[in-house]
């Protein structure tokens, strides 16, 4: 037993060794007779077999712990390679997370950048008309300043303008047109002439002469058949297109050195030394006063140039208070007419129960008297039924309530119709605001002025010409309450004293 205990294999054969015996003993007393070589060489056979046995059992568990081992080698790559691929798989994924948050950053930029770019293009395109806005107020300029080849220099002015309006898209174009124009004039300013021509002297006759030009500064003339010389000054009181004259009559002292200085330079005398030649730079006389005295309108002609500057409906505008003027007084006059007789109210009534013919008298007297005419048409039915009189007094009344009455409502619609007509000619003066702003954008005030001007002054004259006659108006009808209260109480009054008992 302690050989089983220290080696499995021993055990087993002999385990072996007792059962072949268990088996040879229960065979019976026949095989019991069995030689012990024998069994001994079955024994050793079995051992030898029991042997292979066991090495091949060794074998195959050597076998098995190779391939396991094996397996637990391929496995360790394997979970090795897979934690790398994974590792890997998260880098590449931050890193695309990455690239996804940087080109999204992108995009967004560019889409910024884009609209940055069509802002700049916007405001860009924006210089064309503003440019030609600019060289439109220049037209004028040009044609106003110093008469120094004004035709060549408006040509190409033309020119530029059209320009302008074909060049939209371009305004660095139009800008570079717009720089060579004032290049050539500031060319211009420093470009002198002397020409041998004729000229139209200062007072309109023809002359021949030396013609000299100073640039832009300065021009002069000196007549060969009569000596006589003219510089051109700015008139500033003159109303011409051009507001520069010849003048002759000069200070004998620039009159001298203008004729000897033309006459040096015609002769060619002067070389290379300096030619004096004289220049008002100063105002004139005219000018000086033109610059200090303003032209006084008259209360015509200013009322006229509002009514031009508030549009078309200023002038039904200015209807509105001549037809309120009329019939305001109109009804003022009707009313005070009849309230001038209030003091005979009282003493009518009182003279109809003993002097009925008094009262008659002194509603005859006052024909403009709505409340008489009441009291009247009370004393022409004494005797009477008290019913006829009533029916007198109704016809009265239903004949001067509405005289009274009459053309309150032309006041009041007169009153509403005048604020509509301001606020019409709001609407026309914006409508002409946003059309000159669509043709020639926000750049010139001047170009604004017309329409707001037109929408603020039709408004002003709505509104004054509402309130007084509303308030008028107010005043008449309070006017025409009180008479018609006034009638009714004094036809009562005298009804009830012819009779009364009812």
């Amino acid at each position: 037993m302690e050989s089983i205990a220290r080696t499995k294999p021993a055990s087993k054969s002999a385990l072996a060794a007792a059962f072949i015996a268990a088996l040879l003993f229960a065979a019976g007393p026949a095989k019991a007779q069995v030689s012990v070589n024998e069994n001994a060489e079955k024994l050793e056979a079995l051992k030898e077999e029991l042997e292979k046995a066991r090495q091949l059992r060794d074998k195959v568990i050597a076998k098995r712990w190779e391939d396991k081992r094996g397996d637990m080698d391929a496995r360790e790559k394997f979970n090795q390679a897979y934690d790398d691929l994974k590792n890997q798989l998260e880098t590449r994924n931050l890193e695309a997370d990455r690239l996804h948050e940087e080109i999204q950053s992108l995009l967004k930029d560019a889409e910024e950048a884009e609209a940055t770019a069509e802002n700049a293009k916007i405001q860009f395109l924006s210089v064309a008309p503003l440019l030609r806005d600019r060289i439109s107020e220049m037209s004028a300029t040009v044609e106003k300043t110093f008469p120094a080849k004004v035709p060549e220099r408006i040509q190409r002015f033309n020119l530029i303008l059209k320009s302008a309006d074909s060049k939209r898209e371009a305004p660095a174009e139009i800008l570079a047109d717009l720089a060579a124009f004032y290049a050539s004039e500031l060319a211009l300013t420093r470009e002198i002439s002397l020409e041998k021509r004729g000229f139209l002297r200062a007072d309109k006759t023809p002359g021949e002469g030396a013609l000299l030009r100073l640039g832009m500064a300065a021009s002069a003339y000196r007549d060969d058949k009569t000596g006589a010389v003219g510089l051109l000054i700015k008139d500033g009181a003159s109303g011409a297109l051009n507001p520069y004259e010849w003048r002759e009559n000069l200070p004998v002292e620039a009159s001298t050195a203008l004729s000897k200085g033309l006459e040096r330079m015609e002769k060619g005398e002067a070389g290379s030394a300096a030619v004096s030649i004289p220049i008002d730079i100063l105002p004139n006389q005219t000018q000086g006063k033109a610059y200090i005295v303003k032209e006084e309108k008259s209360f015509w002609k200013s009322l006229f140039h509002t009514v031009k500057t508030g549009g078309v409906f200023m002038w039904p505008l200015l209807i509105i208070p001549v037809v309120v003027l009329v019939l305001f007084f109109q009804k003022l006059f009707a009313v005070f007419r009849s309230r001038a007789a209030d003091r005979f109210y009282a003493q009518a009534v009182e003279n109809l129960s003993a002097r009925p013919e008094e009262s008659l008298k002194i509603a005859k007297n006052q024909p403009g008297s709505s409340v008489l005419k009441v009291i009247g048409a009370v004393a022409a039915n004494r005797g009477k039924d008290r019913e006829l009189a009533e029916k007198d007094v109704k016809e009265v009344l239903l004949f001067e309530v509405p005289r009274l009455e009459r053309h309150l409502t032309t006041l009041s619609v007169m009153a509403a119709a005048a604020p509509l007509l301001g606020l019409l000619g709001t609407v026309s003066g914006l409508i002409a605001m946003f059309q000159v702003i669509t043709q020639h954008g926000v750049n010139d005030p001047k170009l604004l002025a017309g329409g707001i001007g037109e929408a603020l002054i039709a408004t002003e004259t709505g509104l004054l010409i509402a309130i007084p006659t509303l308030m008028g108006h107010n005043f008449l009808a309070n006017r025409v309450d009180r008479l018609v209260s006034d009638m009714e109480f004094y036809g009562l009054k005298a009804l009830n004293t012819l009779w009364p008992k009812g």
